[in-house]
């Protein structure tokens, strides 16, 4: 039924329309006419009725005044009509007698005229052709737009085949409109009746759309109830405006969308979403109207729960804390992860994460403690051990001797310091020559630019601009033979009084040389290692020599210090300028110089800017060394001794036939005396000397004993035994036995780093402090008298106060290894350095002086020097050499081999085979020591790594940095980061030819 009522309503309004479609009909019988009037004018005009075409363009006139179509046929039918009584008067004053005719000059049209005209037409036709195409497509805008283009394409052309053309193209305008316009009554009354047709669908589909959305409002959920709402919005704009055909269908949808709304305002507050309950009450008391019982409703129930905390929104309350509670989950879960697969610094970075959301989680902070404890113990306690180790790696690592790793000796290209741009125009040839003859500069340059992208193998060239404000633009003449791109543009210059520098982006420019007499100002940056070369002088040097008030110049002349403690000017500006002036910058005002420690202000000439910039191109290279000295010792003691020694000495005392023992204050009645090694070599090999008062026991005064020097044995003891006895004397037996092998291996390597042209000292030392000097040693003894004896008695006591003497005049010594170095890096990178690596060694403390001895009645009193003085032993260098990138050379070495023998025997008994053995004494002693000193330089660098070269693990310029870097929230580790290829140097000016 419900379709049957629409389709009724469909039928009624075609009705309605076809009813006023009758009443237009009337106004469409003179348009309809148009095109048959048009048909008419074209036809009479081809078979040459000019009047009656004539006629009926202007009827067509009559009916539209703007019609252009028939006002283009009107004007080439009058035209036409001209042409044809001129045509008859020519014609007439031919037939006339000649004396009568007059002269006419007839127009004549060329033979080149003519093939346009052809060609434009057979163009036209072709465009009218594809205009009559798209009009039958359909596409009545661009057919009309394509015969406008053509009818201005003949407006000039007042040719006969012209004027046919224009006609064509006015009948296809014609049809177009008319095709346009959808002709007359008849096919009005089809489009109402398309319209109708159209109408009755659309609304039945409609029907099935708002069908559809009831049954989903029906499931209450919120998804399907915004489903329903988005699908009753659509049918009502599709739809359009309120109709006799619609109008039911549109309530229909305004009923469905209040229950809609309704039931989702019901579904929002249960689900505590009071905001989107809040608009959706809205929106159905627009929809109904704020009096509507439902919506008062409605509204009521909403206040009621808006009012209860338990409906109320965690997101309205506390808008974000839903968004932090999922986030924190998510770490949570992130961290637990990678906690189980072993990712630890990943999952501290999660749970540090989770404090920064809610700064109160416990489970964050549990999971970091066991994790740091975990680190602490297991991987801090393998870090000291890997550490440990590869630093013992490193130092067997350093024993090993330099080889032979580049068979070629290959030098470095040297870098002569000139623009890249420049080298390029020097490495061009012209084989052909430069020829130009009269040529203005500005074409010769173009002409050499153009030679020099033909005979460059990259096929580039170079860009050379002429800058010439004032367009003088001199005329130039030169011929040259098999030159370099470079000198020809040298040459061209200096004929017309030119230079050229290199600008920005290595753009040649090419201006008059103006000499000196126009100054300008450049800044140019300058790095710390620029000015040390150029100076000598670091960045904290300046205040320094201004204190000093006049120290010298590097470079000679005025004091540095002098001059600029009376302007203000830095030491490092002085010199900087004495340095450029030295190198051919001249500065007479008003030139200026100025440095501000790190920027370099020049006012100067063009000419002498370009000077100062490519002096300060060649010197901003950083360049550091690494320099690593390295001293390998090697000693080895041997010592081999065998002594056999006999005595016949007297015997103390005998009972019962049996020795008790050898009196030891008898003397030898017989002995071997064979001396041992120590006895013969030893260098404190005097007679112990002794202090001896009568009556007391001596006091030994020996000699100062020194430490190292080769192994005597002076501190092993011989084997002493009684043999046997003969009659009263014993025979005694001393043997000595010894076989010592001892080394020692050293091996001292320091190493620094240092910039080119800079000293550089490392010190590893100890610091002994200890006296030069010590004071005389005190003695006061006293005396008194004991029991009335008087003056003369004995003496009963004595009082001995002795001083021993004071240490003065301390020093201090440093005991270790000392490096001293000053490279200078040349420009093939060969490195001369100037070295002083040294290494001390404390070897021990030898006593000067005497015993101090008091002697007071029965009581003498002994007291030592105490004079020590320590012995140091030293291994120092002091050259200068040259060393490639890399290399490692022998810069001192000594090797000392000592060799001490004896060989004592008793006379005949000495050389009987076997036995002799017993009555012989011998013995050899062995000290060898090899010492060598090498030193190795390496360019590096700023990252740590090496200039040049590549190496396992390390390739040239990379950065070498502490893997954990502490940061205010703790330690951050590195991930490694590929560099990126170092960009190409900005170019800069190179010096003009002269």
């Amino acid at each position: 039924m419900k379709n049957l009522h629409r389709s009724q309503l469909a039928w009624a309004a075609l009705a309605l329309a076809l009813a006023a479609g009758s009443l237009i009909a009337q106004d469409g019988d003179s348009a309809a006419r148009k095109p048959q009037l048009l048909a008419e004018a074209l036809k009479a005009r081809d078979e040459g009725n000019l009047q009656a075409a004539k006629s009926s363009f202007e009827a067509i006139l009559a009916i539209d005044a703007k019609d252009v179509g028939a006002t283009e046929g009107l004007a080439s039918v009058n035209s036409a009509i001209a042409e044809a009584e001129a045509a008859k008067k020519a014609a007439d004053a031919a037939s006339a007698p000649k004396g009568d005719a007059p002269k006419a000059d007839a127009p004549a049209v060329s033979a080149d005229e003519a093939a346009s005209n052809e060609k434009l037409f057979a163009q036209v036709s072709k465009v009218i052709e594809d205009a009559r195409k798209k009009c039958a497509a359909g596409d009545h805008k661009a057919a009309l737009e394509q015969l406008d283009v053509a009818a201005g394409a003949l407006a000039e052309n007042t040719t006969p085949a012209a004027q046919t053309l224009r006609d064509s193209i006015s009948l296809a305008k014609q049809e177009a409109r008319v095709a346009r316009d959808a002709g007359g009554p008849s096919a009005a009354k089809d489009e109402v009746k398309r319209l109708a047709r159209a109408n009755s669908d659309s609304i039945g589909k409609q029907g099935d759309v708002v069908s559809s959305a009831e049954s989903l409002i029906r499931q209450g959920t919120a998804e399907s109830i915004d489903k329903a709402l988005a699908d009753l919005d659509a049918a009502d704009r599709a739809l359009g405006t309120a109709s006799l055909s619609n109008a039911g269908l549109k309530d229909r949808i305004k009923e469905a969308k209040g229950s809609a709304l309704a039931r989702r305002a019901l579904v929002a507050i249960e689900a505590r979403d009071m905001i989107k309950a809040t608009a959706v009450i809205a929106q159905y008391a627009e929809l109904k109207g704020n009096d509507d019982a439902r919506v008062i409703r409605l509204q009521k129930e909403f206040a009621s729960k808006r009012n209860d905390p338990t409906y109320r929104n965690v997101d309205e309350t506390s808008p974000g804390l839903r968004v932090k509670d999922d986030k924190v989950n998510e770490l949570l879960v992130r961290g637990r992860a990678r906690y189980l697969y072993g990712d630890y610094q990943g999952a501290l970075d999660s749970y540090r994460e989770v404090l920064q959301y809610q700064p109160n989680n416990s489970e964050s902070k549990a999971y970091q403690i066991r994790i740091r404890q975990m680190l602490s113990e297991n991987s801090g306690q393998w870090n000291r051990g890997v550490t440990k180790g590869k630093l013992l790696e490193l130092l067997d690592e350093t024993w090993k001797l330099p080889e032979v790793f580049n068979r070629e000796n290959v030098k470095v290209d040297s870098a002569n310091g000139n623009d890249p741009v420049i080298e390029k125009m020097k490495s061009i040839q012209l084989p052909e020559g430069f020829l130009v003859r009269d040529q203005p500069l500005d074409r010769a340059l173009i002409l050499l630019q153009t030679q020099a992208a033909t005979y460059d193998k990259d096929q580039k060239g170079v860009n050379i601009v002429l800058i010439d404000t004032a367009n003088k633009n001199p005329t130039v003449s030169l011929q040259l033979r098999n030159v370099s791109v470079y000198q020809a543009l040298d040459y061209t210059c200096k004929r017309v009084g030119f230079s050229f520098t290199v600008g920005a982006g290595g753009i040649v420019e090419v201006r008059e040389d103006t000499g000196d007499s126009l100054l300008e100002t450049e800044i140019y940056p300058l790095s710390t290692a620029a000015v040390l070369k150029m100076t000598g002088l670091g960045a904290g040097g300046g205040a320094g020599a201004a204190a000093g008030g006049g120290a010298a110049s590097p470079f000679g002349g005025a004091a540095a210090g002098g001059a600029g403690a009376g302007d203000g000017q830095r030491p490092e500006e002085v010199a900087i300028k004495n340095f450029l002036t030295r190198s051919g910058v001249a500065f007479e005002l008003p030139a200026t110089l100025s440095y501000d420690g790190t920027n370099l202000i020049v006012y100067q000439s063009r000419k002498n800017l370009d000077r100062v910039k490519n002096i300060i191109r060649r010197y901003s290279d950083i360049k550091q060394v690494h320099i690593e000295a390295k001293f390998m010792e090697v000693e080895q003691k041997i010592l081999n001794e065998l002594g056999v020694n006999w005595s016949l000495a007297p015997t103390l005392q005998t009972i019962g036939g049996v020795t008790s023992q050898v009196d030891p204050t008898a003397t030898a009645k017989a002995a071997t005396n064979l001396r041992s090694i120590n006895s013969v070599f030893a260098t404190n090999n005097s007679t112990v000397r002794s202090l001896n008062v009568t009556g007391l026991q001596p006091i030994p005064q020996p000699a100062p004993n020194f430490p190292g020097g080769i192994n005597l044995g002076n501190t092993n003891q011989s084997y002493s035994a009684n043999v046997g006895i003969i009659g009263a004397e014993t025979l005694g037996l001393a043997i000595r036995a010894i076989e010592e092998n001892a080394g020692s291996d050293l091996m001292s390597s320091p190493s620094l780093t240092v910039l080119d042209g800079k000293t550089a000292v490392i010190k590893v030392a100890q610091l002994l402090r200890y006296p030069q000097a010590y004071g005389d040693t005190q003695s006061n003894v006293g005396t008194s008298g004991g029991g009335g004896a008087g003056a003369g008695g004995p003496t009963t006591g004595a009082a001995v106060a002795i001083t021993a003497g004071t240490p003065q005049d301390f020093t201090i010594q440093e005991v270790g290894v000392t490096l001293e170095v000053t490279p200078t890096v040349a420009a093939d990178d060969s490195i001369a350095l100037n070295l002083k690596p040294k290494v001390t060694e404390f070897e021990g403390f030898v006593e000067y002086g005497g015993t101090s001895v008091a002697i007071s009645g029965g009581v003498t009193v002994s007291v030592p020097s105490g004079f020590f003085q320590p012995i140091f032993s030293t291994r120092e260098v002091t050259t200068e050499v040259t060393v490639f990138d890399g290399a490692t050379v022998v810069i001192g070495g000594l090797t000392r081999e000592e060799v001490k023998t004896l060989d004592d025997k008793v006379p005949v008994l000495g050389s009987i085979p076997l036995i002799g053995a017993a009555f012989r004494s011998s013995g050899k002693s062995i000290q060898k020591k090899s010492l060598m000193v090498f030193v190795t330089a390496n360019l590096v660098s700023p990252g740590g790594a090496t200039l040049r070269s590549s190496h396992p693990g390390m390739r040239a310029g990379s950065t070498f940095s502490n893997p954990t870097l502490i940061s205010p929230g703790g330690a951050v580790y590195r991930e490694p980061v590929e560099v990126a290829a170092p960009s190409e140097p900005t170019p800069v000016v190179a010096e003009p030819a002269k």
